[in-house]
């Protein structure tokens, strides 16, 4: 594969984050190493390329994804594709996959632990647990996003604007942090260096907040977050439609496939309310 075709590549996926981006890139460039460097690809490129992922016991839900962007870089490329009923055929089948995610006793401990940390990460942390806030519109919020005790978010993956009401503990934190700062930087949050915050930013703070509480483990990030926040409103009765709305998920499946239900749990609700049980 030549660089003009990268080039190319990249030059029609700007309309995706640029971290988007670079995990499309560095997909296309993964592709290239496991198939051999050729000036064009077939579809026995791909059935190879999903025939190794499963040799190497990526899951169905990572080779589904796989799937979708070397379908983006062959529309692109203008190379021939699968047909539906192919298509239908051999893309991965999507599994309702265990993800980490933080239970509400864990997401109490981390309120706690947070005290003593800087105004700026405390407000951060509480935002994020108060209205599951994913790391980029955490990024993207201005000062003036803020006007106490609202904050507007402008919600990522294609979701509407919401204006979440703040409580009076985070507004405190975040008029505090906000009277230290002497700058002109308009983003509501910034590292020491004076600019917005960056993404790995903040993922390092959040994964060394979990380190000091012992909670750390592979995959749990800020979305263990909106998993824990997701699957703690549904235990209490919040029905999908309404977490969607509040959450800024883009559906309601989307939803379902956040609230992470442990099977002893669930027997333990039915035999509660099932009218043919005897309690």
């Amino acid at each position: 594969m030549s660089q003009n075709t990268l080039q190319t590549y990249r030059g029609r996926i700007t309309n995706l984050s640029p971290l988007t981006q670079a995990r499309y890139l560095q997909q296309v460039q993964d592709f290239q190493r496991a198939v051999g460097v050729k000036d064009s690809y077939t579809t026995g490129d791909v059935e190879q390329y999903l025939q190794i992922l499963q040799g190497e016991g990526k899951s169905s839900n990572y080779r589904r994804w796989v799937f979708a962007v070397l379908r983006s870089f062959y529309d692109i490329m203008d190379w021939p594709w699968f047909t539906r009923k192919q298509e239908k055929r051999l893309r991965p089948k999507q599994e309702d996959e265990k993800r980490p995610y933080l239970r509400e006793t864990q997401m109490g401990r981390l309120l706690e632990a947070i005290a003593s940390k800087p105004e700026m990460i405390q407000a951060m942390i509480r935002i994020a647990v108060l209205r599951p806030t994913r790391r980029i519109e955490l990024k993207q919020l201005n000062r003036e996003d803020y006007l106490r005790p609202f904050l507007r978010i402008k919600t990522r993956k294609e979701g509407e604007p919401t204006t979440l009401s703040l409580d009076d503990q985070t507004c405190q934190l975040l008029d505090a942090y906000l009277l230290t700062r002497t700058d002109e930087e308009p983003a509501l949050f910034i590292s020491s260096l004076g600019r917005r915050v960056s993404l790995p930013y903040l993922t390092q703070v959040f994964r060394q907040l979990l380190e000091e509480l012992g909670l750390y483990k592979t995959g749990l990030g800020w979305h263990g977050v909106r998993r824990g926040v997701a699957t703690m409103l549904s235990k209490a009765g919040a029905q999908e439609g309404e977490i969607q709305v509040y959450g800024g998920w883009r559906s309601r499946q989307t939803v379902h496939r956040y609230i992470q239900l442990e099977g002893p749990e669930v027997e333990e609700k039915v035999k509660k309310i099932h009218p043919l049980i005897k309690r």
